[in-house]
């Protein structure tokens, strides 16, 4: 399970999914080595349904969320090496942008020089087709919306400077998604709104807030400095005094989603997600990938109706080696994009041969203890991610 693969940008809150290239070539130069193969999800499910034969030593090579370093440096990567990948995308994420960006590929023809490339935003319907075109990427669901929603009446936070609820503004305007890691977003910051307990949108049953609070909220900071209001160290503690001088005045105008609402939610985002792709790559999808890991029961239930199988979050313990007569409903991943945060501001990336017996003891291959001993032992490839 990769996410993005090519240079990590310090200023991403999530910049530990991001893999450098030249480590995902490594990863690559040891599976060609060691003569792993790679196959796509409806070979996986033809296996583990009917046996049907696969080759010895095969992988499936799969990239969440549909970034644009995948076209950029993973497409040119996989193909130098002969292998191909499945990328899950969001539909809500594609750049509409009819104009291929430069890849790797312009580098090594002579096009460009390496630093000309700009490898930060998502995949357009374009790059998705000529992908598939090469049979390098195989693009199935994502779900629509990859959010988060308030689940309960507990403020955990508020809006500020330089938070982290980037999803907020998703939620607020999505037709700006896509832009997101390529723009400045701050004005679609409101500055001040409580920010709700919540969880990932295919486990959520959501919370809709009293909108007079919010609105109180944004008010207070607005009429106390905006953005000067933060440089208090006790703005906090001001704000959940708003709140709490609001609640002894007026009864809370705020609900919860039915149960009928969330199941035809969560049936929009599995079987619109699904049509859009179709209809844009003009092919069946088939598989699907939980954005964040997040499902419960029904969304698993409901996903089952459109697809042919949908993936294991890694804290699901589900026991899967992907084998034969195993539920080929379920599809278990590994995580290879570990990091280890310097002070010094380098990251500790898995190293090919990391990965290889990382793989092998997914596997479940009977020297585990020589295994336990390689990966403590073996050195890991260094990269410096921040400034």
């Amino acid at each position: 399970m990769y996410h993005s693969v090519g240079i990590p940008n310090p200023n991403w809150i999530w910049n530990f999914l991001t893999i450098p290239y030249q480590i995902f070539e490594d990863h690559l130069r040891v599976l060609r080595g060691k003569g792993f193969n790679t196959i796509d999800l409806l070979q996986l499910y033809n296996y583990r349904s009917t046996g049907k034969p696969i080759s010895p030593n095969s992988i499936v090579l799969t990239f969440d969320d549909g970034y644009l370093d995948n076209w950029v440096y993973a497409y040119p990567l996989l193909k130098k090496y002969g292998f191909k990948g499945t990328v899950f995308v969001n539909p809500e994420f594609v750049d509409p942008t009819e104009e291929y960006r430069l890849n790797l590929e312009d580098v090594w023809n002579g096009k460009v020089k390496e630093e000309d490339l700009k490898p930060h935003g998502f995949l357009s319907w374009h790059e998705m087709r000529q992908m598939e075109k090469d049979g390098v990427m195989d693009v199935q669901s994502h779900g629509m919306t990859h959010t988060w929603y308030f689940t309960d009446p507990e403020i955990i936070d508020f809006r500020h400077p330089g938070d982290t609820y980037v999803w907020m503004n998703w939620n607020k305007d999505i037709n700006r998604k896509h832009k997101y890691l390529t723009e400045n977003q701050d004005d679609l910051i409101e500055l001040g709104a409580p920010v709700y307990q919540h969880e990932k949108s295919f486990s959520a049953r959501r919370y809709y807030p009293d909108k007079l609070l919010d609105k109180t909220l944004i008010h207070y900071v607005k009429e106390n400095g905006g953005k000067d209001f933060f440089k208090s160290k006790s703005w906090r503690n001001q704000l959940f005094r708003v709140v709490e001088n609001y609640k002894n005045k007026s009864l809370l105008e705020d609900g919860y989603e039915s149960e009928e609402k969330k199941v035809k939610r969560f049936e929009w985002e599995l079987k619109e997600s699904k049509s859009i792709l179709e209809q844009k790559l003009e092919k069946e999808i088939r598989y699907f990938c939980w954005p964040g890991g997040g499902y419960t029961n029904l969304s698993r239930n409901i996903a089952n109706k459109y697809y042919l199988s949908t993936t294991l979050a890694s804290w699901d313990q589900t026991v899967s080696k992907n084998a034969f007569g195993e539920d080929p409903k379920n599809i278990k991943r590994m995580a290879v994009n570990y990091i280890e945060g310097r002070k010094d501001g380098t990251v500790k990336y898995l190293s090919g041969y990391y990965h290889y017996l990382c793989i092998r003891d997914f596997r479940g291959e009977p020297e585990r203890k020589l295994l336990r001993k390689l990966l403590k032992g073996i050195t890991l490839l260094k990269y410096r991610c921040f400034p």
